[in-house]
């Protein structure tokens, strides 16, 4: 008699769950960048727990240890809201308490550090990325998702049609941006995925995607000797923001410029205007 071999072909367990929670999340309607970062957090959650099988008291411990690390208030809230989403797929409610998030950017770079990472860039299609992106003000999903058609070089904008909450917005290009765009283009080969034209495609002939962004922004930071945290988002968001806020623009322009929702948010940035109040108040409030 033929002995049968002692293979396991059982799918992995963690994966089979992170699948089930893929579908799940799909079935929501929630954004693919959101249930990208939700598995990833999910998966971390699923290391921690081990052999045991995650339960809303597990859950708790993790997101201790998550307050333990002294992570932000931003990050432990986004792993908060990703194993909350995991559990509610169990029929389980966790209660996480409130996590104020901080109101204040932190960080930003200087108009001097931003300089010094496009010097640095020796790749024609990652400049016209970063320039694209910086004077775009855009996210690293939005640029990761831009086509041809969406530019726009003579009126110096841009189309973002998959902004965050799936708007379509209008976005302005400096003429510096531009500039590179109009040689990036003259040498781009036509190429399509998809039955779509990607703006910014890799040498492998994909597109981008968010963790490409960050990748790249903190080579080059690092490459111009740059020791400052952030990546991608602090490079392409709360720079261009903090540098308007900086050189006395008003706060509407900026929300309307950086597509934020709600005043509130762009309001963050008003404490980079110290520098600029003093002058401005002397400037505007006179008989």
């Amino acid at each position: 008699m033929k002995q049968k071999l002692n293979i396991a072909w059982d799918v992995p367990g963690n994966e089979a769950k992170l699948r089930r929670f893929q579908r799940y999340l799909r079935n929501k309607g929630v954004r693919p960048s959101t249930i990208e970062s939700y598995v990833f957090r999910v998966n971390k959650y699923f290391d921690f727990c081990g052999d045991e099988e995650p339960s809303p008291e597990m859950a708790q411990r993790y997101r201790d240890t998550l307050l333990d690390r002294n992570l932000s208030n931003s990050s432990v809230a986004n792993y908060s809201f990703a194993i909350k989403s995991y559990h509610a797929m169990l029929g389980q409610e966790i209660k996480f308490p409130h996590l104020k998030r901080n109101v204040i950017i932190p960080y930003f770079f200087t108009s001097s550090e931003v300089n010094q990472i496009f010097d640095q860039i020796d790749n024609l299609k990652h400049l016209a990325m970063f320039k694209t992106a910086f004077y775009a003000c855009l996210r690293a999903s939005e640029l990761c998702n831009l086509d041809v058609e969406d530019i726009n070089l003579e009126n110096l904008a841009l189309v973002v049609r998959d902004g965050k909450g799936g708007k379509t917005s209008i976005c302005y290009l400096s003429e510096e941006a531009i500039e590179v765009l109009r040689e990036y283009l003259s040498i781009r080969p036509d190429f399509e995925i998809e039955g779509r034209k990607p703006l910014f495609f890799t040498d492998y002939g994909a597109r981008f995607d968010r963790k490409d962004i960050y990748r790249l922004a903190v080579y080059y930071k690092k490459k111009a000797g740059i020791k400052k945290p952030g990546g991608a988002h602090v490079l392409f968001r709360h720079t261009p923001a903090s540098l308007m806020i900086k050189n006395g623009c008003d706060l509407l322009t900026i929300q309307q410029v950086m597509r934020h929702n709600h005043i509130t948010t762009t309001m963050r940035y008003l404490h980079l205007a110290d520098d600029t109040r003093r002058t401005n108040y002397d400037k505007f409030l006179r008989l």
